[in-house]
């Protein structure tokens, strides 16, 4: 009976992280296709970076509303959240610069390698390993993208490449927010890592690119709003929290739908219809989803 007690609160965080991750990964599935439009107006720091003012505003806005002030005297979290900031503005500078020389249905697969990154670099410690099934379905969804995105020859354009150093750094990102999520509210690690990148976005903006008009911003301010407001402000709500109550390996292979969603909606936004290969390699990241959701059985000893 006491056994049932305890597993119980358990199974719901469990319900409730899967949960979460299959809301943002809804959501995430439309961030490549948001940004595309804003990058190919504005250009991709400059899109970032406005992208970021909507999401601070709400970001902050929230932390007050929420009363998490006092948070902010937590230096134990200091050193976690210096990190994510790191990662995080590192990895989404990159997605937006990849998203000029590639589509977004190949910068959405790509950035689900992270999945085996995750794996390779975080499989083996505490709270981050994964049952035999588990890692089957990691195998089929990692294959499955390989399929999609190579289908002929092993070459990248830049691009490509620059998606895929941020699928590399997404694991690390992800790991900093979790340690830093067990000192703070997912309202202040998003707050506080959205008000490090702006001046740092801004000035890579004005060195590297040429600024943008206000006729030019306004015309892409439903854009704009979508990526700061759903995907930097409720999506990464829902991100975090979920790398709160699940380990980093499942969140991303539970976010293995999403890249196909992606192709659908590149297709219905941008007609770029997804190729057959496309087609095929998503039936492993499908199969595979369906393995790593399933509950682990516990190992013999």
């Amino acid at each position: 009976m006491s056994h049932s007690n305890i597993s119980l609160p358990h199974n719901k965080s469990q319900v409730k992280g899967e949960a979460y991750t299959l809301l943002l990964s809804i959501i995430e599935a439309h961030f490549p296709i948001f940004a595309f439009f804003t990058v190919v107006a504005l250009g991709a720091l400059h899109a970032y970076f406005y992208s970021l003012i909507v999401a601070a505003v709400l970001l902050v806005s929230w932390f007050l509303i929420r009363g998490k002030l006092s948070e902010l005297k937590r230096t134990e979290a200091y050193k976690n959240l210096a990190l994510t900031s790191l990662f995080i503005t590192s990895l989404f500078s990159l997605i937006f610069l990849a998203l000029q020389t590639t589509s977004p249905s190949h910068v959405a697969i790509i950035l689900f390698l992270q999945v085996l990154f995750s794996y390779l670099f975080l499989g083996r410690k505490p709270g981050e390993t994964l049952g035999k099934g588990h890692l089957v379905g990691v195998v089929l969804m990692t294959l499955g993208a390989v399929v999609i995105l190579f289908p002929n020859k092993l070459t990248l354009n830049l691009g490509d490449g620059l998606a895929l150093l941020a699928a590399i750094i997404a694991p690390f990102a992800n790991l900093y927010q979790k340690r830093a999520r067990s000192f703070v509210s997912s309202e202040t690690i998003l707050m506080i890592r959205t008000l490090i990148a702006l001046p740092f976005i801004y000035l890579l903006a004005l060195y590297f690119e040429p600024a943008p008009s206000w006729e030019m911003i306004q015309a892409q301010w439903l854009w704009i709003v979508l990526t700061g407001g759903l995907v930097f402000f409720i999506s990464k709500m829902l991100w975090v929290e979920a790398l709160h109550l699940l380990p980093i390996t499942k969140v991303n292979a539970l976010y293995a739908f999403s890249p196909l969603l992606t192709l659908l909606l590149a297709y219905w936004y941008l007609d770029d219809a997804p190729t057959w290969t496309q087609i095929l390699g998503g039936l492993p990241i499908v199969i595979g989803s369906y393995f790593i959701t399933q509950k682990q059985l516990p190992i013999n000893r």
